[in-house]
């Protein structure tokens, strides 16, 4: 069974996004997953989001890691917004479109991370040490198809790409099948 967003939706059932705690020791770090209390600079983010490398990560060279911070639904101003990060649409002018290009909605991560709604700000990026990063010190590991929905929104909110999920899966299944060095278990689709 496939868990793929319904019709070209932007996101995912919740109950899709992560990889069970019992299991998320079986993947390495990746692009997408969550991280509490994150030194960016002089700054200490409640949460972050691995955005930037991808498939380096297992790399010794690699120091620093893109993070995008991560805060709570309710610290949006008000419902209308909040409804609209959590479809990722708006209904304008009798027509569907993106809304809030920047974010990336998090469902809550189950039994072992924060038991509320979130959102990725894309725009709010930051750098940090790669010692932070570790799967010990992850909240959430996001599954394969979750991390498709992250880099469809990536990619549409930095170039405006307006690719299908299932296009997006085939870019990232390509991408798996060339990689000797990925580790842990492989999406179904991708093999």
């Amino acid at each position: 069974m496939s868990a793929a967003p319904a019709g070209d939706a932007p996101y995912l059932h919740h109950a899709s996004y992560w990889v069970p705690a019992e299991q998320a020791g079986e993947y390495p770090v990746r692009q997408g997953d969550l991280f509490g209390g994150v030194q960016v600079g002089d700054d200490r983010w409640d949460a972050a989001m691995i955005v930037h490398p991808t498939c380096e990560l297992g790399k010794k060279s690699v120091a620093e890691i893109q993070v995008a911070r991560v805060r709570a639904l309710d610290d949006l101003a008000d419902d209308k917004q909040r409804r609209q990060v959590v479809a990722g649409i708006a209904e304008i002018g009798g027509g569907l479109r993106i809304a809030f290009a920047h974010t990336f909605f998090l469902a809550p991560v189950p039994g072992s991370g924060p038991d509320e709604p979130m959102w990725a700000n894309l725009r709010e990026i930051g750098s940090a040490p790669r010692e932070q990063l570790t799967a010990g010190q992850r909240v959430g590991a996001l599954t394969h198809d979750a991390r498709v929905t992250f880099i469809r929104r990536y990619l549409y909110f930095r170039f405006r790409l307006g690719l299908s999920f299932e296009q997006v899966r085939a870019l990232e299944a390509a991408r798996i099948a060339a990689d000797p060095a990925f580790a842990g278990p492989g999406p179904t689709w991708a093999s």
